[in-house]
């Protein structure tokens, strides 16, 4: 038993010093392979839609060493000197590995795109570290590297979609309820439901990087939109308002230009084949002032479909049907009321039966309109 006991004891010993000896573990170091940039690419500074197809930097790295055969993946990304710990991923830019290329062209679009996921994404200079990012192995054991930072100070603009302020008179725009666009690039259809008290309100638009220190305001001139328009929107009942606006000097998708549409509307409700008969008829849903939603506890039938309409007694104000994401609606024109533009389909088969469900709608962010369906 002791001779047993003294040769495991040996190739315990033999084994460990082999694996010391012998052994390259992966190393993850700090700085571990030198990122380099083309200094034939002038790049601009301050990023516009014009020059958002500009090369800003063609990058080119050394491999990282690991110590092993593997080839890791390598990645492009960013990071602000004022809050290093926020990194983002360029995700079009993953490398291809498997050719082992270790180079990347960076547009002004990327770089653009990129910052403005930052937490501290601001439209001021900012100073942008730019590193590669080197992987091996998956998930949790996963072992990173990275190059030397290359330092850039550039200006990057917004491209979250631009927002107007409702404002009572003596109000704080910060504060204030919301319309936003469809997107950066147009001010012409902003649009928000809201929850207004009486009193009298004009239109707030911030600067281009959405600051309302000093901003225009829109207010009327004879009953038209106006830049310093001294008349007010008066709003006579507390109520539910779908408010509408084009800021823009042209007509857009049939809006004039320079208008405004400000509708009240008294419930939203759910219409469709899953409702049940009649199909076209309105079922009512309840306004919860604590969540701020719309809710609804109904039995609505398996595989069939439905939208969401608000209405002012009978007429329909507004139409929202199922978007290109999940559990995220779009607006549709009220001419698509005959459609199945949008249409919701009901989880299950259509067989008949029936499921009950809590309905909850959140209209609260602007051109973000949600849903929920949860089975009880």
């Amino acid at each position: 038993m002791k001779n047993i006991l003294k040769i495991a004891t040996l190739f315990l010993v033999f084994t460990a010093f082999w694996s010391c000896t012998n052994d390259k573990d992966p190393v993850a170091g700090g700085t571990a392979f030198e990122l380099r940039k083309d200094a034939l690419v002038t790049p601009p500074t301050v990023f516009s839609e014009a020059n958002k197809s500009d090369t800003f930097a063609i990058l080119n790295w050394d491999r990282s060493t690991y110590g092993v055969s593997s080839v890791p993946k390598y990645y492009v990304v960013i990071s602000d000197q004022a809050n290093p710990a926020n990194e983002v991923v360029l995700p079009d830019l993953v490398i291809d590995t498997e050719a082992d290329s270790r180079t990347s062209t960076l547009s002004v679009d990327d770089l653009n795109t990129a910052m403005n996921q930052l937490p501290s994404f601001n439209c001021n200079q900012m100073n942008i570290d730019i590193k590669i990012k080197s992987i091996l192995g998956i998930s949790s054991n996963s072992i990173p590297q990275y190059s030397n930072p290359i330092s850039v100070a550039v200006t990057g603009y917004p491209k979250t979609p631009l927002a107007l302020a409702f404002v009572k008179d003596s109000g704080d725009p910060n504060a204030a309820l919301k319309l936003a666009s469809s997107s950066f690039l147009t001010n012409s259809d902003y649009e928000g439901y809201m929850y207004l008290e009486p009193g009298n309100y004009k239109f707030y638009q911030p600067d281009a990087c959405g600051d309302y220190t000093s901003p225009t305001v829109y207010g009327l001139t004879a009953g038209s939109l106006v830049a310093g328009g001294s008349d007010s929107f008066n709003v006579a009942v507390a109520g539910h308002y779908f408010v509408k606006a084009n800021l823009s000097s042209t007509a857009t998708n049939g809006v004039p230009a320079l208008s405004y549409a400000i509708s009240s509307f008294t419930s939203f409700g759910i219409f469709g084949t899953a409702k049940g008969v009649p199909f076209a008829t309105n079922r009512p849903m309840t306004y919860n002032s604590t969540t701020k939603k719309w809710e609804l506890t109904f039995e609505l039938f398996k595989g069939r479909k439905f939208r969401f309409k608000s209405v002012n007694g009978n007429p329909a104000v507004s139409l929202l049907g199922a978007g290109s994401t999940s559990g995220v609606l779009n607006h549709y024109p009220l001419t698509d009321l005959a459609t199945s533009a949008g249409d919701i389909r009901v989880p299950g088969t259509d067989d008949g039966s029936k499921q009950n469900y809590v309905i909850t709608l959140d209209t609260n962010t602007p051109r973000n309109y949600t849903y929920e369906l949860v089975a009880n």
